[in-house]
């Protein structure tokens, strides 16, 4: 839990890596962090906000304020650069909500930090040099351009625990038969209450939620032809019966389960469990490789 764990120290003066989201954990860092979602889908929570961030879209956390992630998809990929970034101090806002600058600059964002991703990686000469380049860029435009973050208030520190324990719960138990009757039982709290905090925060309902989840755990099992039945698979992620399975599918990929299995072949999944997964470099590159500017690649 966050109010346990001491701050990282980054022994660098920036860390920036590709990985793949599986879940990691509530906790926080001394820098400032931005994710880039290169591929896939992923949701950060940030405080007790919770945000769902596609394909292409960018995020600025502060420094010091406890956040978690999860994959929505399991092939996913995200570049996170974690940085002090001097007298910045950035308000955390959804993608749809950058005014039309902010979202004029998002292009030379990312190609900033594909750069440095680069720069990182191959270590060619005088790459030390050029990060510095790239993150004077990158400082200005968020001293200049982005809203400063608010004072953090205590209050938050306890919203952010508890949206973060309902979100696990679903996590670990979503097998079970979870209501958030039962979890409000179990916190002491009435429904309602609960209910209406939950779609304040997270933007769906809790039951929504959950079916979402759960259908979205059911593809890894139901991309590996032959394993389980599709029965199986309805009861082994929560649902009551396979009409509810079948049902619930139908309405948010248009097709059946038995449908999407046969369009689908075996693919290597990540498993679920830990907080990150390997990089396909390959696809990294291909997926940078347009926001390089190829006039200042030095290998």
């Amino acid at each position: 839990m966050y109010l346990s764990n001491r701050a990282e120290i980054l022994e660098e003066d920036a860390r920036i890596f590709a990985h793949c989201v599986t879940q990691c954990e509530l906790h926080h860092h001394d820098a400032h962090e931005c994710l880039w979602v290169v591929k896939g889908r992923i949701r950060v929570q940030v405080l007790d906000d919770v945000i769902m961030l596609k394909e292409g879209e960018l995020l600025f956390i502060n420094k010091g304020l406890p956040h978690a992630t999860q994959t929505l998809d399991d092939d996913n990929l995200v570049i996170c650069l974690q940085h002090e970034f001097e007298q910045v101090s950035v308000a955390t806002l959804m993608f749809d909500d950058w005014n039309l600058v902010q979202k004029g600059l998002a292009n030379e964002i990312k190609e900033l930090l594909s750069h440095l991703w680069w720069e990182s990686h191959h270590r060619a000469e005088h790459w030390q040099m050029a990060q510095k380049v790239y993150l004077s860029k990158l400082t200005l435009i968020l001293a200049r351009y982005f809203p400063q973050a608010e004072q953090l208030q205590p209050e938050s520190i306890e919203s952010a625990v508890l949206i973060h324990d309902l979100l696990s719960q679903i996590t670990s138990r979503y097998r079970e038969h979870l209501s958030l009757s039962l979890l409000a039982t179990e916190k002491g709290m009435t429904e309602a209450y609960l209910s209406r905090y939950f779609k304040a925060k997270v933007g769906e309902t809790f039951l929504r939620y959950l079916t979402l989840y759960r259908l979205e755990k059911s593809l890894t099992d139901l991309a590996q032809k032959g394993q389980k039945s599709v029965s199986d698979i309805a009861f082994d992620h929560g649902f009551p019966s396979v009409k509810a399975f079948n049902t619930a599918f139908r309405r948010e990929y248009n097709c059946t389960p038995t449908e999407f299995r046969l369009t689908r072949q075996n693919v290597n999944l990540v498993q679920f469990g830990e907080a990150y997964a390997g990089v396909d470099l390959g696809v990294l590159k291909q997926k940078i490789l347009p926001w390089l500017n190829k006039q200042y690649l030095y290998l």
